[in-house]
């Protein structure tokens, strides 16, 4: 299903598949795609990043492809980009920028009526470095 190695880009049938994971899969899809291909995604709106607030709660949503990404902001209506950030940049400056502002990741979601998993940042450091 989803490229063994880093692919530039993805085919309709791979992004079809991906959207289909359940809310572990797609969450266990990020922490092995984006070791392997040193950069995770996020969607850049207008305003800066684009962030999901649920009452107290802020969270940033991560992908593990542009193409993935991308295919979230056409889904959704949302207006952005698809923006890559470096691996080493995201666990050394990133995940402890987002741990000290509590907020947390959305695990590569797909649509707003999907189950989506979510982590906090030093949790998501740990099961990256773990990998």
């Amino acid at each position: 299903m989803f490229p063994e190695t880093v692919a530039e880009t993805l085919s309709d049938a791979v992004i079809e598949q991906a959207m289909k994971l359940n809310a572990e899969e797609r969450q266990e899809l990020v922490v092995s795609y984006v070791n392997k291909a040193k950069a995770i995604w996020l969607v850049q709106g207008e305003e800066g990043f684009v962030m999901f607030e649920d009452g107290d709660n802020v969270q940033l949503p991560v992908f593990p492809h542009k193409d993935l990404a991308s295919n979230f902001v056409a889904t959704n209506g949302i207006t952005g980009q698809a923006v890559s950030i470096e691996l080493q940049e995201f666990t050394a400056t990133w995940l402890p920028g987002l741990q000290k502002n509590g907020v947390e990741l959305v695990m590569f979601p797909t649509q707003s009526n999907v189950e989506n998993l979510v982590m906090t940042a030093e949790d998501l450091a740990a099961e990256l470095v773990a990998v």
